[in-house]
């Protein structure tokens, strides 16, 4: 059995989301505020704790239909609840199980022409029995208006309730309760747009915990002190504070349910309770005989004692927990077994204290999952239901408890964990284990394969005044195109997945691009410089290959290329003949050249000939849409002064526009001891041409040599007026 998906409706910022379960581990990523929070608070509030919903988890755009649906109600006729049901959260749950599993899933199957496959079934907020939510409104606010003063008050004091909105802040969880409903499986849709599917008609619930003895769920909080409000227990009612992510504090709950002697005690639990019950009597003993002239200096005031008063004692009882109950109960060696020094948990390193702490608590889920020791005779299930199908582990940004340099051995190890039992190693095991990771590392996301990749995106306001978000499944991206799947695949594993995180996403060629072109923004975009930039470096023949990520993850987007002009030549082959093939050249207009630039020819702005390339204005080199914007920036003709002349140069690269827009911060750079060939170049050139074309061709000559780019923008980073250096040539 597999939980194949969820698709989340009027929960906070997931308006209308779909998400979609890998079979191992899923991994919701995003830029901050992008919901990823939001999904991870659903499945708890419907799955786990099966309720708890308030008036904060509905999404706020749709506040203003509910108050609608209420205020009919003033009307006289019945309430009609149905306009303020489809406002309120409700989840979809879609399992996938097998024929074999039917004993399981009985009470699911909607039609007896199921045979296995999927299930639906849908968990939403709804007025409990023989409650009349317009008369209680209605009620209320009858009662506050004849209680509130007459004419204007100050500052717009009103009674309590002012709107339906305020009425449910106190009452929503007296008037409604989670209820499930089975769906159709043939609604199923692979694809297309998240929409509700329609209930079977006359649909009857079948109550709010539909899973109980399918799914185990279990989870691992961020625990910074920050959660809502009611968030403040754990599994197993533990505190969520910081002194409950060590060990020492897990051992006990662990200890209590798989290995106490005191419940039902083996032979061996035997040897141990006799030997506490040996040491017990002995320390009495010991206690009796330390205390007896203090309890007799006690009883010679009259009390306790005498007739009538019982008499004092003093006696230990020893709990086999309580050895556990030390701040030294978790020790680590540091001698290599040699001198037997040990330390306590708290003198280690806080990073690996967090690792081994959140692994041992995976453990402990899994043990208790499958029943391991003692646990299992403490376990009541209705009608003996055993051991559930699946269980599902949520982990909210472990990021929080681990270091970078053992958050991608978490991830990696994390599913292992799990299955490491007897019973679940199996390839044919009965039981599955699904596990949720919400995370902002891209360390973690490094550790995972691309297809379990849930990306989180924000959406602008359509719906109201509130963002929401919706979710891009990563699997099957790229159709059916293996090569460009392949490259994106292995480039994000080599470099870097933080565009999963970034507010905005800027393609650039070389090092050299991404060496200055932050110092560039800090000093002349102050906007963009407080936003998450994630920068990435492709050639302009690769960048094209980007395209089905950068647009499904919708994100503002600025591709700085080259022109990658060619012109065509004779060349003379050896056998005597001749053939034509574009060779690289200078940006020149009316030369017929095109761009051997595949992002600029097959993407923004569709157009192969360099001329109109560098005719278009740049307005028309943004491609803006209802989801995303996506503008490219390359070389354009741009006015150079050398000597007395003056002319319209189109540069070839960043590094020579950079140079004919900056040409005095590169002289300053070529003077440092230490400056690069390139630089020194530039500098010499600058100097001694007597014209721009000169200058362009040395530079362009320069260039084609290919060395020392990012060692020339590094010059670039000593000079004293950085600051000033001019960014007029990026287009941006």
């Amino acid at each position: 059995m597999k939980l194949s998906r969820i698709e989340i409706f009027n929960f906070r910022k997931l308006r209308r989301a779909r998400l979609d379960f890998s079979d191992k581990q899923t991994l919701l990523v995003g830029a901050n505020n992008s919901g990823k929070t939001s999904a991870m608070k659903a499945l708890r509030k419907f799955l786990k704790d099966r309720g708890g919903i308030d008036t904060r988890d509905v999404t706020a755009s749709n506040w203003a239909a509910i108050e609608q649906a209420a205020s009919a109600w003033t009307q006289d006729g019945e309430a009609d609840l149905s306009p303020l049901l489809v406002q309120l959260p409700f989840l979809d749950v879609w399992l996938h199980a097998g024929t074999s599993e039917l004993h399981h899933v009985a009470h699911l199957i909607p039609t007896l022409d199921w045979t296995g496959g999927l299930l639906g079934v849908r968990l939403r907020l709804e007025p409990k029995p023989r409650v009349d939510i317009k008369a209680q409104y209605l009620a209320a606010r009858d009662a506050a208006q004849k209680l509130q003063p007459k004419g204007a008050t100050p500052d717009g004091f009103a009674l309590w309730p002012r709107d339906f909105r305020e009425f449910l802040d106190k009452r929503l969880r007296d008037l409604f309760e989670l209820n499930a409903h089975l769906l159709d499986p043939a609604s199923f849709a692979t694809a297309g747009p998240v929409e509700p599917h329609p209930l079977p008609p006359l649909s009857e619930g079948i109550g709010a915990n539909p899973f109980a003895g399918l799914i185990h769920i279990r989870e691992i909080n961020a625990q910074r002190g920050f959660a809502d409000a009611g968030d403040s227990k754990g599994d197993d009612d533990e505190p969520t504070n910081a002194t409950s992510r060590k060990i020492a504090s897990q051992i006990q709950p662990y200890f209590r349910k798989h290995i106490d002697p005191e419940k039902d005690p083996t032979p061996d639990d035997l040897k141990a309770l006799e030997a506490i019950h040996d040491a017990e009597t002995t320390f009495n003993a010991r206690l009796e005989d330390g205390f007896a002239n203090a309890i007799k200096e006690l009883e010679d005031l009259g009390y306790p004692g005498g007739l009538n008063n019982p008499k004092l004692s003093i006696a230990t009882q020893i709990k086999p927990v309580d050895g556990l109950d030390h701040p030294a109960a978790v020790q680590y060696d540091v001698s290599g077994d040699k001198s037997g020094v040990k330390l306590p948990e708290s003198y280690n390193g806080l990073g690996f204290q967090n690792l081994i702490s959140m692994v041992f608590q995976l453990m402990r889920f899994r043990d208790d999952w499958m029943q391991v020791g003692k646990f299992k005779s403490q376990v009541v299930t209705p009608d003996d239901t055993g051991i559930e199908p699946l269980q599902l582990v949520l982990v909210e940004e472990p990021e929080a408890h681990l270091h970078v340099q053992v958050q991608q051995v978490f991830m990696a190890r994390a599913h292992k964990v799990l299955r490491n039992h007897t019973d679940l190693e199996k390839k044919d095991s009965a039981f599955a284990t699904q596990l949720v990771v919400s995370t902002h590392s891209g360390h973690i996301a490094h550790a995972a394969a691309f297809e379990e990749l849930r990306y989180f995106k924000r959406e602008l306001p359509s719906h109201g005044v509130v963002p929401t978000a919706t979710v891009a499944n990563m699997t099957g991206l790229f159709g059916d195109d293996a090569e460009t799947r392949r490259f994106v695949t292995r480039y994000l594993l080599s470099t870097h997945f933080d565009l999963f995180f970034s507010d905005a996403i800027v393609v650039i060629e070389g090092a050299a691009e991404r060496i200055l072109l932050p110092h560039v923004i800090q000093n002349h975009y102050p906007d963009l410089a407080v936003a998450y930039l994630s920068f990435l470096q492709l050639g302009g023949s690769h960048a094209h290959r980007m395209r089905p990520l950068i647009e499904a993850l919708e994100v503002p987007t600025l591709i700085i290329t080259d022109l990658d002009a060619v012109t065509k030549v004779t060349k003379e082959l050896e056998n005597g003949k001749k053939r034509n093939v574009w060779q690289s050249a200078r940006p020149l207009s009316g030369a017929a050249q095109k761009t051997a630039n595949h992002a600029l020819k097959t993407w923004i702005p569709e157009m192969p000939e360099v001329d109109s390339l560098m005719a278009t204005p740049p307005n028309a080199l943004c491609h803006t849409d209802a989801t995303q914007t996506i503008a490219v920036a390359y070389q354009t003709p741009q006015e150079v002064t050398q000597g007395a002349q003056t002319q319209l140069i189109a540069p070839s690269t960043f590094e020579d526009a950079l140079a004919l827009t900056n040409p005095k911060a590169v002289k300053d750079a070529a003077k440092a001891d230490l400056a690069c060939s390139m630089t020194r170049d530039f500098a010499t050139y600058i100097t001694a041409a007597t014209a721009p074309e000169d200058l362009a061709e040395k530079l362009f000559s320069r260039l084609a040599k290919n060395t020392d780019k990012a060692a020339f923008a590094l010059d670039l980073l000593y000079i004293e007026d950085i600051k000033a250096l001019r960014a007029l040539s990026l287009g941006t």
